[in-house]
């Protein structure tokens, strides 16, 4: 799902969902912002910079800190941005899938986030933990047992899912680190379909064939880790991130732009939404003027050609599925 030819793009500029409900292209990311610094970040993002996509979870200890920063925002505007024009993503942790836990859930996002509703609401993990009180991961203190809530579909979550969108709690409903079976099994039953899946994706793991898989059914892909700026114990940052790819430096240069805006230009140019994530004021401006310059097809191609070279994951979650079963493949 490729931008048309000759479509003018701007920080307003929006996908429309199955549902007829429309995402912005470009959001800010809050996974690993530094705490403290989240709420001051998120009222400039929409106050000062123009953004109206903000994404969080629960598991990101992050809502009070993301609806503090929306509400200062939104009051110092003085009326000139409204909530309704606003994009507020949250996320349903893996101890919350139980169907009776679904609801308790989103109350409890949407007390921290000060808000009456969240425009997408996502399930984040395709695996379900046993609910326990202090411990989010639900494992021993050795961390070498799991333990699971039995008994579980994806399609039981899926359903209590849907009936927040019946009570108006969440405008859409999605998924989150979800592969085509996972997303086959919930549309068997579904009676609302996935508007988003959410996934890591970069030059280095562009997702090819997810993202074709994606476009048949309709969803949209929002790409978390969109810049590969992420390292492993004992790397260097330059080895790992793609911001320090030659390819990519050279497009930037002829670009006379920075390599981070290349690559969110070039998520963009995909027809995906994407939420780059920084708690300083220069980054935040940096990431969003993305709107003036193109990618040529060929420069979209080099790009595309990088996960040959430079495949990795850097999001392998620290845990199984029930039959220690890897959630992914690669």
């Amino acid at each position: 799902m490729a931008i048309r030819i000759n479509e003018i793009l701007n920080i307003d500029s929006c996908l429309i969902l199955s549902n007829n409900n429309t995402i912005p292209r470009l959001g800010l990311g809050t996974w690993r912002s530094e705490p403290g610094k989240v709420q001051s970040i998120v009222k400039e993002a929409i106050l000062n910079c123009g953004y109206r996509h903000i994404d969080c979870a629960w598991l990101y200890r992050n809502e009070n800190e993301v609806g503090n920063g929306i509400h200062e925002a939104l009051e110092e505007s003085q009326g000139k941005i409204k909530r309704e024009d606003l994009f507020i993503t949250t996320k349903l942790w893996n101890q919350h899938h139980v169907p009776e836990d679904v609801e308790w859930a989103i109350h409890e996002s949407l007390k921290k986030l000060r808000l009456d509703y969240v425009d997408l609401y996502l399930m984040h993990w395709p695996v379900a933990f046993k609910k326990m009180n202090e411990n989010q991961w639900s494992q021993t203190e050795d961390k070498t047992v799991r333990y699971y809530a039995e008994g579980i579909t994806l399609a039981d979550t899926w359903k209590a899912m849907e009936k927040l969108v019946d009570q108006q709690l969440v405008r859409s409903i999605g998924v989150s680190n979800f592969q085509p079976t996972e997303i086959d099994e919930i549309l068997q039953t579904a009676r609302i379909r996935p508007a988003v899946n959410q996934i890591e994706l970069h030059p280095y793991l562009n997702q090819h064939v997810l993202r074709e898989y994606c476009a048949k059914q309709n969803i949209i892909i929002t790409s978390y880790c969109p810049l590969a700026n992420l390292k492993r114990p004992n790397e260097r940052e330059e080895d790992a991130s793609a911001l320090n790819n030659p390819v990519i430096q050279e497009i930037a240069k002829l670009k006379n732009r920075t390599t981070a805006q290349v690559i969110i230009r070039w998520h963009i140019q995909h027809g995906l939404t994407v939420i780059p994530k920084t708690v300083t004021s220069e980054r935040l401006y940096e990431n969003c003027q993305v709107f003036d310059f193109e990618l040529s097809d060929k420069e979209m191609n080099q790009i595309d050609q990088l996960e040959k070279t430079d495949h990795r994951r850097f999001m392998n979650p620290p845990f199984l599925r029930p039959g220690n079963r890897n959630v992914f493949d690669d």
